[in-house]
């Protein structure tokens, strides 16, 4: 029977996310010494949630890697299975829910253009015919991302400068007042979550469910790994430190 023990990262929760392959490697290497210093016990690993914590892989489904359309820059996503959630598919329409989904297309693609590169968001979707048919009906024209979404992300970034104000004791009266106008003049009073793809695919229960990797490593182990309480990095014992 396992006995469960409590570790904590040895480092700072405000690591910046590009230092995400040093906390890789800090974390590989807790495993290991764990698996020799304590026998047949459990580790229960605490993570304050900074940008750097919640890093994915860089095959992970995350519509931020990718592209509307097919090839270019992007990068290749895991394969995948189309979530059982989704609309139910009309009569006349093959039923794609529960199916495998690649995220390239295959070597023998009709169009050789189109032969081992990797799928865009447009084609991602296409491919759940009761996705696709429904985000066309709610829509009149089909975009990639609509104005609500990007206006979502800069208030998210002006709530992020506010929070680090705050916390560093640096923030400043006439600063926070413009962050804080600026987060509520893009605040989507939009309840639609069938406004572009972008929305659509983030939405999914497959790309929702896509866990961070330093978890991702714990639990392939069969570790624990927990996430503090958002803005609330004095819960880790490390910071008693």
């Amino acid at each position: 029977m396992f006995e469960a023990r409590k570790i904590t990262y040895l480092g700072k929760g405000s690591d910046p996310w590009w230092n995400l392959p040093q906390l890789i490697i800090q974390v590989k290497n807790i495993i290991k010494v764990f698996k020799y210093t304590h026998l047949n016990c459990v580790a229960v690993s605490t993570f304050d949630q900074s940008s750097a914590h919640e890093g994915f892989s860089e095959n992970a489904l995350n519509v931020n890697n990718m592209n509307v359309n097919p090839g270019g820059r992007q990068r290749k996503l895991h394969n995948t299975v189309i979530p059982q959630s989704n609309p139910v598919s009309a009569p006349s329409e093959e039923d794609t829910c529960g199916k495998a989904q690649w995220m390239t297309f295959p070597n023998d693609h009709p169009n050789p253009k189109l032969q081992r590169q990797v799928k865009g968001i447009k084609a991602v979707l296409q491919e759940w015919k009761s996705v696709w048919d429904k985000l066309n009906q709610c829509c009149m024209k089909v975009v990639g991302k609509c104005v609500s979404c990007m206006k979502s992300q800069t208030r998210k970034d002006a709530e992020w400068c506010i929070t680090f104000a705050e916390a560093t004791g640096e923030e400043d009266t006439a600063f926070t007042e413009d962050m804080v106008l600026a987060s509520s003049d893009t605040l989507s009073t939009a309840d639609d979550k069938w406004c572009c793809m972008y929305c659509v695919l983030t939405l999914q229960k497959n790309f929702c469910l896509e866990k961070p990797l330093i978890q991702t490593l714990f639990e392939d182990v069969g570790h624990v790994c927990l996430f503090l309480l958002q803005f609330h990095c004095e819960l880790n014992p490390i910071e008693m430190l």
